[in-house]
């Protein structure tokens, strides 16, 4: 279990990393729509271009201002109860195996920082402190976990 200390460290770094995306992604709207379309272009006398590219790019730019969010507010793929309750119920005949640093196919693990069962491919997120189905890696831009969602 992680110390007091090591979760504030976790939750720093995450509202840093998730503030420096932020300022990364404000200025680079705020300089090609102020600087490069209303300053460059009509020093270059090319104003008239600057409406079909302000288009294209605020399109573009808005896209993926709401996939960077989305990616961030999306719940990554939690184990529901209703997995607990099958386990649960199914008894000895689903055995439960104690989890190893290797993949393990069709076996069910058991968590020892949740104290749950969890099926294949469901790893523990110790900066989220909760399993994850299948678990990539936690990404500390998006400050979130990269997994079945």
């Amino acid at each position: 279990m992680d110390s007091p200390m090591d979760a504030c460290m976790n939750r720093l770094t995450a509202i840093a990393t998730m503030s420096f995306s932020a300022v990364v992604l404000l200025y680079e709207g705020f300089v090609y729509n102020f600087i490069f379309l209303h300053r460059i272009l009509p020093a270059l006398g090319k104003g008239a271009e600057a409406l079909p590219l302000a288009v294209i790019f605020n399109s573009a730019y808005g896209m993926a201002i709401w996939s960077y969010f989305k990616a961030h507010c999306t719940n990554p793929g939690h184990i529901p109860d209703r997995w607990q309750m099958f386990v649960r119920s199914m008894g000895e005949t689903v055995p439960v195996y104690a989890a190893v640093p290797q993949w393990q196919p069709g076996k069910v693990t058991y968590c020892k920082s949740c104290n749950k069962t969890r099926p294949e491919r469901a790893h523990h997120c110790h900066n989220c402190e909760r399993c994850v189905l299948r678990y990539d890696h936690h990404c500390l831009w998006i400050s979130n976990c990269v997994g079945f969602n």
